[in-house]
């Protein structure tokens, strides 16, 4: 268990747990809006993948109505571009132009500065372990929880390679009430709490034509890894197809792991659950559908506005 954090802070307030999702994630952004705009503070947040970035806005200080601005600034050229494959390294990208993304729009902090506790959950690629970030850069916190498998590159911080912290904790409610404690008010939109009827949708109508063109461009030929990933982008899912068509390989994995990750938050739950947990329907928003960021955002207003009561109901026993 990682130590509890004891850096003077405002003690008032909700402690949150985002998961990842990828794009989907931008719901959060929805649940934060309808918090501020009912005063009910934050006073930690604890964050898996992009459950890390969005965290690390709101505990750095950037105001809603920016973030609610970078999260739906965001078209697929952007997106592409910060995704296009550079070095040959344990992902299809090396990271760097994230970083630059991050840097950018961030600043620099450390964590132990900021006035909202924060912490980043990873895990270490070689042993498997949960390693969660509670001090240091901001920016290698977030950057190291975003490391999704296979997409983006491990990223290395003190002599150990960290991944995406949704490997082995999709919605990190127990980090956050063991560092912070209570009451914890959880978001998931990851895989492992979407109906499993959404689990694998087609992609949607806006992303195909334009995977189709990518896949045309003669320098597609070179970057033989985002071919392949792009082509499996295209493929629906046997059982939305009506037909016993063998499944492919990468839709085994995609169901494998929100098998192993749906298992993972209900192992989680059972010794230390949050206080309220928040399930946007953020329905067929794809892991690198960015450009989607009002879908995601409608999605997590409507969540926390139907939970509103029970929100505030907990901020009062915190109280």
């Amino acid at each position: 268990m990682q130590p509890q954090d004891k850096t003077p802070r405002n003690k008032t307030g909700l402690v949150l747990a985002l998961s990842g999702g990828g794009a989907a994630g931008l719901a959060h952004v929805g649940v934060l809006q309808i918090l501020a705009e009912n005063s009910i503070p934050v006073r930690a947040v604890v964050g898996s993948s992009i459950g890390a970035e969005i965290g690390a806005f709101l505990a750095s200080g950037v105001p809603m109505d920016e973030l609610e601005k970078l999260a739906t600034t965001m078209d697929w050229k952007l997106t592409l571009q910060l995704f296009m494959p550079d070095l040959p390294t344990g992902g299809l990208v090396s990271g760097r132009k994230i970083i630059d993304y991050l840097n950018k729009e961030l600043g620099t902090h450390n964590i132990e500065d900021l006035p909202i506790g924060f912490a980043a959950v990873t895990t270490d690629l070689e042993t498997g372990e949960q390693v969660v970030i509670y001090r240091g850069g901001l920016v290698d916190a977030v950057r190291a929880s975003i490391s999704i498998p296979g997409i983006i590159a491990p990223y290395l911080i003190d002599r150990r390679w960290l991944v995406d912290g949704s490997v082995v904790n999709p919605i990190p409610f127990d980090v956050a009430r063991g560092r912070f404690g209570g009451p914890v008010l959880a978001v998931g939109v990851h895989a492992a709490v979407r109906d499993r009827a959404r689990r694998h949708p087609p992609p949607s109508g806006q992303w195909r034509p334009r995977v189709r063109q990518l896949l045309r461009q003669p320098w597609m030929k070179r970057a033989g890894a985002m071919q392949v990933w792009l082509e499996a982008q295209l493929e629906d899912h046997p059982k939305r197809r009506g037909v016993d068509s063998p499944w492919t390989a990468r839709q085994v994995l995609d169901q494998v792991m929100a098998i192993t990750q749906a298992e993972i938050v209900r192992l989680r739950a059972g010794t230390s659950p949050p206080d309220l947990l928040l399930e946007p329907d953020v329905g067929d928003i794809g892991v690198l559908e960015f450009y989607r960021g009002y879908e995601a955002i409608a999605a997590g207003r409507e969540a926390a506005q139907d939970k509103l009561e029970k929100i505030k109901a907990l901020l009062e026993s915190r109280t």
